[in-house]
């Protein structure tokens, strides 16, 4: 009775909305609600004046369901790999660009509701947003039908994408590869400037630019500057072919 009442709370159209989205997952669940509420950013139950609940409490749950997931993922996978190399693979994994890109492969984007200023600002394409939705559908699936179920879902999403660990690593050291190289030619360091900044306060991205000895060598574009400088520099290491020293380092 309690699931019925909830769903006289959808339309119609929301219902078949959310059940062609969790077909189309190999997902077998009637707690279309649950869903709903994964699906729904703040700023469409602000604007539309609702006290329903948004994505936000499911995506806290969803957080630690996939790095549980995540961590037992890798744990199992890189039998060789040391604590330090996992960790630096599974913040990559459940990082928000990478969220992002497995919320518009399943298209997540067509179904989310979201406040019609939100939409105007080019919300529903939102890193941030899409990433967030991600993990509250996470935490839904686990609250509908169990960890052993949530698990089997995200590494079955994780063993279909084209995963370069390598890369990943590379990426993540190559502020320290690119600085150590730099430092044995003439002790010099990489200069980082911020080159613009776009979106809202709350929203910004940042494109910064990595130089050494006056020469651009690589940018990066990112919601932090931190992220921004570390991908500029990632393109100065490819530049300068400085893979093995990446591999040195590991």
């Amino acid at each position: 009775m309690i699931l019925l009442r909830k769903l006289f709370m959808l339309s119609v159209h929301r219902v078949e909305q959310i059940k062609q989205f969790l077909k189309t997952l190999k997902i077998e669940s009637c707690d279309y609600e649950l869903f709903d509420e994964a699906l729904t950013h703040p700023s469409y139950n602000f604007e539309s004046n609702k006290e329903d609940a948004d994505y936000e409490r499911l995506e806290f749950l969803g957080d630690s369901v996939l790095r549980l997931a995540v961590s037992n993922y890798l744990y199992d996978k890189y039998r060789s790999y040391n604590e330090g190399k996992l960790t630096k693979i599974r913040s990559y994994l459940v990082s928000d660009d990478f969220l992002h890109s497995i919320a518009v492969e399943i298209k997540l984007n067509d179904i989310i509701n979201i406040g019609s200023h939100e939409e105007k600002d080019g919300g529903r394409n939102k890193e941030s947003i899409l990433a967030c939705a991600m993990e509250a559908v996470f935490g839904a699936i686990y609250k509908s039908l169990g960890f052993d179920f949530a698990c089997k879902f995200i590494y079955g999403i994780y063993d279909k994408k084209n995963i370069q660990i390598e890369e990943i690593l590379y990426s993540y050291n190559s502020k320290e590869i690119l600085q150590q190289y730099t430092q044995s030619k003439n002790k010099d360091l990489p200069e980082y400037k911020l080159l613009s900044e776009s979106g809202k306060a709350h929203n910004k991205t940042y494109e910064i630019s990595v130089n050494y000895e006056g020469k651009e060598l690589g940018r990066g574009m990112a919601k932090t500057k931190k992220e921004a400088e570390k991908l500029a520099a990632y393109q100065a290491i490819k530049v300068l072919n400085l893979k093995y020293e990446a591999e040195k380092n590991e």
